[in-house]
């Protein structure tokens, strides 16, 4: 089932031709207290942005997190995927993804949408000196544009727990 794998996600993103690029250009925090992500990706946010939060099979795997280098740190749990501080910078990957996303305003320091061959809906954003990525898995019958507000709506729950 796609939406127990939350390291797909992950491995998928990072996956891109320019990822040894992306992993060699360093967290965007680097030297900062890690924030973890499962702190912040509880259920009632889950259940609250999830597209699917009717869905009570995506809530029996719990939270999964995992680390990220020295400060980043990684959550999956419901079909969302959240990760913060990831290895690699907010203009690395705003330019490896630049013909594929669309910048999203009032989303902290700046931040880009994209869609990730159609099965997760991508947000990348940056609050001051950390960078955070949103995967969240399409639905069935759904597109990641159709999710979108979903996306953003987490992101906008995320930026100020990261100030």
């Amino acid at each position: 089932m796609r939406h127990v794998i939350p390291s797909l996600l992950l491995t998928g993103c990072l996956a891109h031709p320019g990822a040894l690029a992306l992993s060699a250009q360093g967290g965007a925090a680097a030297g900062k207290p890690t924030v973890h992500a499962c702190s912040l990706l509880t259920k009632a946010l889950v259940m609250k942005v999830s597209p699917e939060s009717d869905n009570k099979l995506l809530f029996v795997v719990p939270a999964q997190e995992e680390s990220l280098g020295s400060s980043g740190s990684a959550c999956g749990y419901g079909g969302i995927q959240l990760q913060i501080d990831p290895p690699f910078t907010f203009e690395t990957i705003r330019k490896t993804y630049a013909k594929e996303v669309t910048a999203v305003p009032n989303v902290g320091d700046g931040a880009y949408f994209r869609d990730n061959r159609g099965r997760y809906a991508e947000l990348f954003a940056r609050v001051g000196a950390r960078l955070f990525t949103i995967q969240m898995s399409v639905p069935m019958g759904r597109t990641a544009d159709s999710i979108k507000p979903n996306v953003v709506a987490l992101a906008n729950e995320i930026v100020p727990k990261l100030k």
